[in-house]
């Protein structure tokens, strides 16, 4: 069953499968308009720029293995609440943001703490994603 999917000024964009617009209901990226439609809460097309920055950011190389890294790998998973912002964004490579899978950059970090060529770079982003995440949850629970 195909959904429709609108964007947040209400305009079509490509229909998607039920259990993408379930996982994107259920990460709070979207709601549901009627049976058939669900409504993103956020710009898909933003991730895009927020992608290509964080590449730029690390020189397209991985920064787990110091090979060539075209992929991005979020440091806080998104199925862990994860934003799709660049602080929370490092380059990867493919073979490396597989075998990482969701488990938590930290833990993944120190399996690879000897062999990766950029520790204190990895180190840092992680420090600093986990910050951002934990501002922004005190920032919601004031209001």
């Amino acid at each position: 069953m195909m959904i429709n999917v609108l964007n947040v000024d209400g305009q079509s964009l490509t229909p998607c499968v039920l259990d993408r617009a379930w996982r994107e209901v259920n990460r709070a990226r979207a709601v549901w308009i009627d049976e058939q439609t669900i409504q993103l809460l956020y710009n898909p097309f933003l991730f895009r720029g927020y992608r290509k920055a964080a590449l730029k950011r690390d020189r397209y190389t991985c920064l787990w293995c110091g090979c060539p890294g075209m992929t991005v790998d979020h440091i806080i998973p998104s199925s862990k609440g994860g934003s799709d912002l660049p602080h929370n964004l490092l380059a990867a490579c493919m073979e490396c943001n597989t075998k990482r899978g969701s488990r938590s950059a930290f833990s993944y970090f120190k399996e690879k703490v000897f062999s990766s060529p950029y520790r204190m770079k990895l180190f840092y982003l992680i420090l600093k994603a986990n910050y951002h995440r934990r501002r922004t949850a005190k920032q919601i629970l004031r209001e």
